[in-house]
């Protein structure tokens, strides 16, 4: 037999092993990346606009119903834009960071503010979109800013918002009435005549136990608590010196003790956390057991929740409408917004960028929020039109200008716009009702507590890289 030489058999080896690997360079699909950056002086027709591109959608209830709306502006874009397709399918969200790293991800996905900053930081997957705002002759300045800067990145706009989610109140009238209060809901009521009159709609039981609450607030919620931040003129967090400033500032720690205080004087509720607190304050809030029928004024995030809460009156034949977010002396309101995101590895960039930022139009704007699982259009001319205003259902006649009355004083909710995600992560949800509940149950004072909590992000941003 003929004996078997070692080194022809490594060099067979290593031959194949290169042949597989130019196979495997020639058989892959190249890649691009797009940087988003158009010449100033091109118009929509320069633009190639034409060919199929890929939408992904997330439609997180899974219904047939809240299809409509994205199908319904993808009709109105390709009529828009005679010569192109767009492909729409849907995918759960959870999905989109394996895609993106295959390259399977739609030329156009939906994102929330904490996906666009992953997205971007740690996938390099979003292509910038602002170059193409003047060549689609998109006016930003008809566009509410608190949903446009959701969307930005270091100046530069990664997200085209589809909505803007103003948060606001929802009352019960019928408690108003019984007190002999009266007001206009159209105004955002003035912080001490609020607290005034929730005061007087307070009540306490023979056994000091509370019967009837003004507020019921989500006070850990980001919404929430950055109105009482931003409350009395402070700044609590400073972008371009890369400081969270809440301890520091006696404004910002004006509006945090103003909010404690309405909590422990017990006209304030605290929503989702009260059964975790203890002592006498916590035996104040056990006479609590429904918001709906036992506090006047609730907060209120999204027009996407009037179906459960309008039910939830409506069982106890509570009369019931919205109202504004109270004034507090440096009125900011706290606002939302998701959107869509174009994938810097698209080999149809300009269809892509025209189809996210089709979502800034008024044409787009009526498509998407026209239908069952549309929200509140982000374009001032659609702000008082009534096809928005949950059509066909009873509820049809709320006051849903509230949603829309002090846009232009929104300010976004994420920490993480203005923050890195490590630091925005020191103030989630679980972390801020842990800390609001050790202070209601005296496990720290207030401004210990905010200190620490102001210390840990400092610490944290120190050893962040730019």
């Amino acid at each position: 037999m003929k004996k078997i030489n070692k080194k022809s058999l490594v060099k067979a080896a290593l031959l194949m092993l290169a042949v597989v690997l130019v196979a495997g360079v020639f058989g892959c699909k190249k890649t691009v990346i797009q940087y988003g950056d158009v010449d100033q002086t091109l118009t929509k027709d320069d633009l190639l606009i034409k060919g199929t591109i890929k939408f992904t959608e997330n439609n997180a209830s899974n219904t047939e119903a809240d299809s409509l709306a994205p199908k319904a502006i993808v009709a109105a874009f390709e009529r828009a834009y005679p010569g192109t397709k767009v492909v729409y399918e849907e995918a759960a969200s959870s999905s989109y960071a394996t895609r993106i790293s295959s390259g399977d991800i739609g030329d156009v996905f939906w994102g929330d503010a904490s996906d666009l900053h992953n997205y971007h930081t740690n996938h390099n997957a979003l292509m910038p979109l602002d170059s193409y705002i003047k060549p689609l002759d998109i006016d930003l300045g008809e566009v509410y800013t608190g949903a446009i800067d959701i969307g930005k990145i270091d100046g530069r706009l990664y997200m085209a918002p589809r909505n803007i989610g103003e948060h606001i109140l929802v009352y019960n009238k019928d408690i108003l009435s019984e007190a002999g209060l009266d007001m206009d809901n159209t105004q955002a009521l003035p912080w001490d005549t609020f607290k005034s009159m929730c005061k007087q709609m307070t009540k306490f039981g023979d056994d000091g136990v509370l019967t009837q609450v003004g507020a019921s607030l989500k006070v850990w919620w980001h919404p929430i608590f950055q109105v009482f931040f931003r409350g009395y003129g402070g700044k609590w967090i400073d972008s371009v010196e890369h400081r969270v400033t809440i301890a520091d500032s006696t404004e910002v720690m004006q509006g945090v003790n103003e909010l404690f205080d309405g909590l422990r004087e017990a006209w304030i509720y605290p929503e989702d956390i009260a059964g975790s607190i203890k002592g006498e304050l916590g035996e104040k809030y056990k006479g609590i057991s429904n918001t709906y029928s036992q506090a006047c004024f609730k907060n209120f995030g999204d027009l996407s929740w009037t179906v459960s809460y309008g039910t939830a009156y409506d069982a106890l034949s509570i009369d019931w409408d919205f109202c504004p977010f109270p004034a507090l002396p440096t009125h900011t309101v706290s606002t939302g917004a998701t959107g869509y995101l174009v994938y810097n590895r698209t080999t149809n960039p300009d269809t892509a960028a025209a189809f996210a930022l089709f979502f800034l139009t008024e044409d787009g704007q009526r498509a998407y929020h026209g239908q069952t699982g549309g929200n509140v259009p982000l374009v001032k001319s659609l702000a008082h039109e009534d096809f928005w205003h949950e059509q066909g259902t009873v509820w049809s006649g709320k006051n849903y200008d509230a949603f829309v009355s002090y846009a232009d004083q929104t300010q976004p909710t994420n920490v993480v716009t203005m923050a890195p995600q490590e630091v925005a992560d020191l103030f989630s949800t679980s972390a801020m009702q842990n800390l609001f509940i050790s202070v209601l149950n005296g496990n720290m004072d207030v401004f210990t507590a905010f200190s620490q909590l102001q210390t840990k992000a400092n610490e944290k941003w120190s050893t962040i890289m730019d």
